[in-house]
């Protein structure tokens, strides 16, 4: 008598179990880290208008490009950690470090589904699967992703990213056995739109689905171009509210400024930067700086063009006999074009970062290699803990913010923004001729560098040297006319000084380039208050306090300053 086929493929528990220990080890010092000064005081410890779910709590989240994001969802996964931890660094550091281990487990899905299209279905193959997992999840360029706790987006949105393809590969699945419309492919779409809301960096999801699509699916044709019409509607939203954010950025360089060669070089430069660093995982820094003016024709730009058209042109003669390499690099160079400094902001030239999503598709061709030649398990497994071991000692460095800079000027001794936060580390703590010398190093090596220059100012200022307070702001406004502070600054200090029309002057053009802080208006009205413009002033009062919702810092001041002069009004008549 013939006996029942049984089905012997490991279920999702094991594994799923594998991965949460593995993760949580590689990833546990984060659970002892704090906030570091790299956005997270503006993101998290100084900001109050994420704290909550209201409606103009909500209305706040889904209007605001604070950090250089629209990351409403991100916003709202904070709000529930504040309702959960209130402002304690270990619970926010928690919950991102429970998405980046759903993430892996998902990743393991991803692989072993990919896998099972090409390979014969066997314990090996879930085997590959894990450590494929493994390969992505504990690995250091995901430290920054996970241990910072401002990149939650990072996590977030991957998490909605990685929900997206496995939905499309299911519709997918069941459109291939005949099936006509799907709720898989809604799901699909819903995912997509989450994670775009979580941080808008997968806008080329599209290109990603249609490259799964010619390998290792196999489903090419024109019906399978036209379902992706509907992902391209959802990226092209992601697409507007990307350009609507830059437009909130002074630092975005221009063509004159950042030119077309030079692009090329940066984008050809991150696209070798970050495969290797995918391979030796050492030196890792939160800040790899970009030159002030990038030579395209520098040797390392002009050798990373070449390895790109190369290594490019060999994937497309050899794509009949290695379609899984031209597939695995074309979805890697399409999800990480967006990162590679088209739309050039900040001071990087890299990121550890921008590999969350972009080097996913390294380890599923390390799990593919397993699978094929199993041999090499010890060999995976050996890799597998040192990877585990860099890790750790990678999330030890985001333990604080002294240990962060420290550790980036070790690898980078002139990164002259590590001086910069420093200083303002400094600073926050009332060690003002700590700051004074960290920033005088940052000009050292930068003298036009703007932030420190108005840091600098301000320490100067507290200091009582007003006359190089007033040097600098007006050295940070000449190096950058677009930044609104050193105007506020030089304004208020020249209001200070009884120079009325200086200062107006100064905190008009604050008002100007930065509409949307209050204090501008504060500091306006009083300038208006003493030059008798009264009407001005209280106009300006009420600007102020609008920017300044009830129970936020500075608002009681604000209304004492309205109360002050109304008082005085009432008083004269």
């Amino acid at each position: 008598m013939s006996r029942p086929a049984v089905d012997r493929r490991p279920g999702l528990i094991g594994p799923a179990l594998v991965l949460v220990v593995a993760v949580f080890a590689a990833f546990a010092p984060t659970l002892q880290n704090g906030f570091v000064l790299w956005d997270d005081d503006m993101i998290l410890t100084d900001n109050t208008d994420f704290r909550g779910l209201s409606p103009s709590h909500l209305r706040w989240m889904f209007t605001t490009f604070l950090g250089g994001q629209y990351q409403p969802l991100t916003w709202m996964s904070f709000a529930v950690d504040n309702a959960l931890w209130g402002m304690s660094a270990a619970g926010y550091h928690l919950t991102s470090l429970a998405l980046h281990v759903a993430n892996a487990v998902l990743v393991y899905i991803l692989i072993r589904t990919l896998l099972a299209r090409t390979a014969v279905g066997s314990r090996a193959l879930h085997a590959a699967a894990i450590a494929g997992a493994l390969a992505f999840a504990i690995h250091p360029l995901r430290v920054e992703s996970v241990a910072w706790a401002t990149a939650r987006r990072d996590v977030l949105s991957g998490l909605f990213y990685l929900l997206t393809i496995l939905t499309y590969l299911r519709m997918a699945y069941e459109r291939d056995r005949g099936g006509g419309w799907s709720p898989w492919f809604v799901a699909s779409l819903a995912c997509f739109t989450l994670s775009l809301l979580a941080k808008t960096w997968g806008v080329t999801l599209p290109f990603v689905l249609l490259a799964l699509d010619v390998y290792p699916l196999r489903r090419w044709s024109r019906g399978a171009l036209a379902e992706k019409a509907a992902y391209g509607v959802v990226a092209a939203a992601g697409v507007i509210v990307t350009l609507l954010m830059l437009r909130h950025f002074s630092d975005v360089k221009s063509l004159a400024q950042h030119g077309l060669f030079a692009r090329a070089a940066q984008a050809a430069y991150g696209l070798c930067f970050y495969a290797w660093k995918t391979v030796v995982p050492l030196n890792l820094s939160p800040l790899y700086m970009i030159e002030p003016t990038l030579d395209p024709f520098r040797p390392r730009y002009v050798a990373c063009a070449l390895a790109v058209l190369v290594t490019g042109t060999a994937l497309v003669a050899l794509r009949r006999r290695v379609p899984w390499a031209l597939a695995a690099a074309a979805c890697y160079a399409v999800v990480v074009a967006p990162m590679l400094g088209v739309m050039q902001t900040g001071p990087q030239i890299a990121a550890d970062r921008y590999t969350y999503l972009a080097c996913l598709p390294w380890a599923v061709l390390a799990a593919a290699a397993l699978h094929r030649w199993p041999r090499f398990f010890p060999l995976a497994a050996a890799a597998l803990v040192v990877l585990g071991v860099l890790t750790w000692r990678q999330t030890t460095i985001w333990k604080d913010t002294p240990a962060l800079w420290e550790h980036a000027l070790r690898v980078d001794p002139d990164d002259y923004f590590a001086h910069l936060n420093l200083g303002w580390e400094r600073q926050v703590h009332g060690d003002l001729e700590g700051a004074y010398r960290r920033y005088d190093e940052a000009l050292r090596i930068n003298p036009k560098f703007t932030l420190a220059l108005n840091n600098r100012g301000n320490v100067s200022q507290a200091r009582g040297n007003y006359d190089a307070a007033i040097a600098d702001f007006t050295a940070a406004i000449e190096a950058n006319p677009q930044y609104a502070s050193p105007y506020m600054n030089r304004g208020t200090l020249r209001l200070a000084q009884e120079d009325l029309d200086g200062a107006l002057a100064d905190l008009n053009e604050a008002v100007r380039l930065d509409p949307e802080d209050g204090r501008n208006y504060n500091n306006r009205a009083l300038a208006r208050q003493a030059k008798g413009d009264v009407t001005g002033a209280l106009a300006d009062y009420r600007e102020a306090l609008a920017r300044f919702p009830p129970g936020t810092p500075g608002r009681p001041m604000i209304e004492q300053n309205l109360a002050d002069l109304q008082a005085a009004v009432r008083a004269r008549h």
